[in-house]
């Protein structure tokens, strides 16, 4: 993963992180506007809006690879280490659902806020992982490895 791989002291990694932070915010905007019906843009919404990207962008670039490769230094046999690998991304945007659900989404009925939490989780993986192709064909370091 290239978070694990490069130091974090290098401006380029920083760049791509603060970039990808300000993407995912920015989608994440647009996605509880369409979807939700968010239209109020007040200091504390965009502050959350950027507290949760910068927990998607962590969750996403660091803690998907970290665990993965923590399950693959436990499992040396590789018997679990393949489902494992395929369960992480699942949790980790389960745990992305809720997050929007009960920061960003405004009071709605229960049924709405898990729709539109659903398809907000959704557009926003999507576009993080086209933005991880775009990285690593324009600058070979891509955030996410083996995407």
């Amino acid at each position: 993963m290239a978070l694990q791989q490069i130091e974090l002291d290098e401006i380029p990694t920083l760049i791509l992180i603060i970039i990808a932070i300000l993407l995912v915010a920015i989608i994440l905007y647009i996605g509880t506007r369409l979807i939700a019906g968010k239209k109020e843009t007040e200091t504390g919404y965009i502050i959350r809006l950027l507290l949760v990207a910068l927990v998607i962008v962590l969750l996403v670039a660091v803690v998907i690879g970290a665990i993965i490769g923590g399950i693959g230094r436990l499992d040396p046999t590789n018997i679990f280490s393949g489902a494992a690998a395929q369960l992480i991304p699942v949790l980790v945007y389960l745990a992305i659902i809720f997050l929007i659900k009960y920061v960003l989404i405004p009071e709605r009925g229960e049924i709405e806020k898990w729709n539109a939490s659903i398809w907000i989780g959704v557009v926003t993986l999507f576009l993080i992982y086209v933005f991880n192709i775009l990285t690593t064909q324009l600058f070979r370091t891509p955030i996410i490895q083996g995407v």
